[in-house]
């Protein structure tokens, strides 16, 4: 059963409808929101935060997540359909033809939750001082809340356009400058981890369950905050933080595992479900983590509903992206891309991803019922709420099918993220010269990548041998290749690839030789010579009324001078 408890945040917000494009974020007509009689009583504060996740729940802002994190990778391709029609912004993504007018180089829905969230934080004091029952650790713990969900919007905007625009005060009317300069994005990143220390503790651990179902994987927690906090660690470099941060969330959700479950329901030790079939019925970890949502090793996701008619919101996202019930053309992912000239598993290709079809995450990545049909295959972890692969069987039956307008939630972060996390920031701090502190890291990463593998492996046995990963390089790759699997179409895969760029000092040759497939390799080289191409350029509309914006030299339309020209 879905919870609802964002339904009340729709009427208070009913009346801020979002201005024309081109401005430099969603800036509301003045309402009362913005009033000081507006911030009289806890409810008041409570509503606006919901209004913040139900902005995220758009389809606007949902769409960015998987366009944004996936569609220049490796994963995506022009799909089944796309071959019959002509160009799209979501074609032009793939092709790499991307422009300033592509309506997916328009950030504002990620600064339209920034703003919401700095109003909250500006006025949550207000409201303390005036209404008695609204306790400053309430007020606290709403601040350490919309902080998190601000840093996570930032943190979006930052791995997918690099220096942005960065404040954190309310915008409230159009008299307040709008054409701000951007910020370095590591020094954005540096000062949201800052401001998420300080917040921590005041987080709650977990909400107070709602109707008798717990509702702490659908807001933030400290475990979100520790998840969102290791993430960035990892993105600037600083691999000791952000190995110690995982841990923080590893041990936290182990302690839930073992006061809750058999071990037998744990995979070495580790809080992941088991989804092989020796144990469970193949699909388990699966219907947890996608079908129902709010599972065990859930930290972090952002959650639908199938009935809208109690103000629920559904995820429009999937049946339009995801092939299901009447899909958009010329949109990407399907099996027209993962089909045997490509190959998902090495029976069909050189284009390995998996080790073998006995992998219960390919069937449950791509779903397909007749081979010879490629128009019927979607991506399974969002188009059905229940999925039972036959591990031994080429083809894949599934059940539960969802309904045309979608409840499948997204998520931002699960166990397995941090372990591979944990994982990526050992295998960073080892030094390759033989010593027993590189052996204790490696045999740990491998250790991690091994049990995240071995959880979807038939058996229980995963296919590596540690005898072939000791060298540090031969690890990151591993830890690459595994998230690969374990997160394909979660919106991760390009914030990957850019990461592992940054790591080898913004050369990229790795990047290239993983998305070769898409093109070929000259031309891949081609479309990536220039090191900013791995970031987005900024909106025709926003450099035009932002004079401090400065497009991206890796694009083609570069030139400001023509957007002043055009804004006269």
């Amino acid at each position: 059963m879905k919870k609802i408890w964002f339904k009340s945040a729709l009427v208070a917000l009913a009346g801020m409808s979002v201005s024309s494009c081109g401005d430099f974020l969603d800036i509301y007509p003045l309402t009362m929101v913005y009033e000081d009689n507006y911030w009289n009583e806890k409810n008041d504060v409570d509503q606006i935060v919901a209004g913040c996740y139900t902005r995220m729940q758009d389809d606007d802002f949902m769409r960015r997540l998987f366009i944004w994190g996936e569609v220049r990778s490796d994963n995506v391709g022009r799909g089944y359909y796309s071959k019959y029609n002509g160009a799209s912004p979501e074609a032009d993504i793939l092709n790499e033809n991307i422009l300033s007018t592509n309506v997916y180089t328009d950030w504002s829905p990620f600064y339209s939750v920034i703003d919401r969230c700095n109003l909250v934080i500006e006025r949550a004091p207000q409201v303390a001082a005036v209404d008695p029952s609204y306790l400053e650790s309430d007020m606290n713990a709403t601040i350490a809340e919309v902080s998190a969900l601000r840093a996570l919007c930032y943190f979006y905007l930052v791995r997918t356009f690099k220096d942005v625009p960065y404040y954190t005060y309310a915008i409230t009317n159009d008299e307040q400058p709008l054409d701000l300069e951007v910020t370095k994005g590591d020094e954005i990143i540096r000062y949201l981890i800052e401001d998420l220390t300080k917040v921590h503790d005041q987080a709650l651990t977990a909400w107070p369950s709602q109707n008798g179902q717990d509702v702490s994987y659908a807001r933030i927690t400290q475990n979100a905050i520790d998840a969102l906090l290791a993430d960035m660690y990892l993105w600037i470099g600083d691999y000791a933080n952000a190995a110690e941060r995982a841990q923080r969330v590893l041990k936290s959700k182990t302690e839930y595992f073992e006061g809750r479950y058999s071990s037998s329901l744990m995979v070495d030790g580790y809080p992941l479900i088991p989804d092989n079939g020796t144990v469970v019925q193949p699909g388990t970890a699966y219907n947890y983590n996608f079908g129902s949502g709010g599972g065990p090793e859930s930290i972090f996701e952002l959650e639908f509903s199938s009935s809208t008619t109690d103000g629920s919101k559904s995820n429009t996202m999937v049946p339009a992206l995801f092939r299901r019930f009447l899909p958009e053309k010329d949109l990407p992912a399907d099996y027209g891309y993962f089909g045997p000239e490509r190959g998902l598993w090495d029976e069909w290709g050189s284009a390995t991803v998996f080790e073998s079809n006995e992998d219960s995450r390919v069937k449950e990545s791509i779903w397909l019922d007749d081979a010879s049909d490629p128009s019927v295959a979607c991506i399974a972890k969002y188009a059905y709420s229940a999925i039972y692969p036959r591990m031994e069987n080429d083809l894949v039956y599934a059940s539960g099918q969802r309904l045309s307008k979608n409840d499948a939630n997204w998520v931002f972060y699960r166990v397995s993220d941090m372990m591979l996390i944990r994982a990526e920031a050992l295998v960073c701090q080892m030094s390759d010269n033989g010593s027993e502190r590189d052996a204790e890291l490696a045999d740990e990463a491998f250790r991690l990548i091994d049990a995240v593998e071995a959880r979807s492996s038939r058996n229980t046995t995963s296919s590596l041998d540690p005898d072939d990963y000791v060298s540090r390089n031969s690890l990151l790759n591993l830890v690459y290749l595994e998230r690969r699997r374990e997160f394909m179409f979660e919106g991760k895969r390009w914030f990957d690839l850019v990461r592992r760029t940054r790591q080898e000092g913004n050369d990229t040759d790795w990047l290239v030789q993983q998305i070769r497939n898409k093109f070929n390799t000259a031309t891949a080289t081609s479309k990536f010579g220039h090191p900013d191409a791995i970031y987005w350029p900024y909106n025709y509309d926003e450099l035009r009324v932002n004079d401090n914006l400065q497009q991206n030299p890796a694009y083609p339309d570069s030139d400001n001078s023509s957007y002043e020209s055009t804004a006269e």
